[in-house]
């Protein structure tokens, strides 16, 4: 005989409530497992183009710059009106600048990155890493304060920092915050100190809060573990049929199918190069000629 259908409806809510919040900790263990897998993905994803871009990244800025000349060539060998062409060589010196600046920076983070894992124990920092953020997860984590709007966005703020620190790998940064959560919560807190939220969390505290109330609450944290969660597996997925985690794969598994797969890349590269080359001088001609006519550059 079901007995269940004749508990007074507060107990049979009240169990569950209690579904509920073991279903939210499932969740968050799940997703925070997923954003670690995803993480790792990332950064080994982000650790072989740095290679590919140490490798071929100034063949791949000489194809773009030369990509630049014969547009902009193109625009003026098009362009009967004088202030057209001044306005193409404005653009033109612009997209060139923006290359030149672009690829620099990149050169330069790959270079002070490089430098940082060098001087690191590489397992050791990744290990020490993720035991940090884990840990930062359970201190944070905004679904522990679902009842109280104002300590939520302040949690929810502090996990934003957190998952940045751990997606650009900033150990240092996560150490900081574990040394002192309570600083860093502080901070976060002020940005959410107004008339309103104070209402509105005096609300959320009220202890005559009906069961009724607390289960709508949960069932909408469970739903929104699991959209995140539903994303980050999209996102892990992605990252693992990804051309570039192959790519990883093979740097770490198989290096001289992925030197040869370098040299086609190389090779290529280069044979693009030599076709745009012959394009800009073929448009070089074209505007000497017109100028020795008489047309104004």
């Amino acid at each position: 005989m079901e007995l269940k259908k004749f508990l007074p409806g507060f107990l049979r809510r009240g169990e569950k409530i209690e579904k509920l919040k073991k279903k939210i900790r499932e969740a968050r263990e799940r997703l925070t497992n997923l954003m670690v897998e995803v993480f790792e993905l990332r950064s080994n994803v982000r650790e072989v183009l740095e290679s590919v871009t140490e490798r071929v990244g100034e063949i791949e800025k000489k194809k773009e710059l030369l990509i630049n000349k014969v547009n902009f060539l193109r625009k003026r060998l098009a362009s009967p009106v004088m202030d057209m062409r001044e306005e193409d060589d404005k653009i033109w010196r612009q997209t060139e600048e923006n290359i030149h600046r672009e690829y620099s920076e990149v050169f330069e983070k790959i270079k002070k990155e490089r430098e940082f894992r060098d001087n690191e124990n590489p397992k050791k920092k990744k290990s020490r890493l993720k035991k940090v953020w884990m840990e930062l997860v359970k201190i944070f984590h905004p679904d522990k304060h679902m009842n109280k709007e104002k300590d939520k966005k302040a949690y929810e703020e502090m996990m934003v920092t957190v998952n940045q620190a751990k997606k650009e790998g900033n150990l240092e940064a996560l150490e900081a915050i574990a040394r002192d959560p309570e600083k860093f919560l502080r901070e976060a807190e002020k940005k959410f100190k107004s008339p309103e939220s104070k209402t509105l969390d005096q609300n959320c505290d009220n202890p005559m809060k009906s069961a009724r109330d607390q289960e709508k609450e949960l069932l909408m944290t469970l739903d929104s573990l699991l959209a995140d969660i539903k994303k980050i597996s999209c996102e892990e997925k992605k990252l693992k049929k990804s051309t570039d985690l192959t790519l990883w794969k093979m740097w770490k598994n198989r290096p001289e199918e992925f030197e040869n797969t370098m040299r086609e890349m190389e090779s290529n590269l280069l044979s693009e190069i030599e076709t745009l080359e012959k394009v800009l001088s073929k448009l070089m001609k074209k505007l000497d000629e017109k100028t020795k006519s008489g047309w104004t550059i």
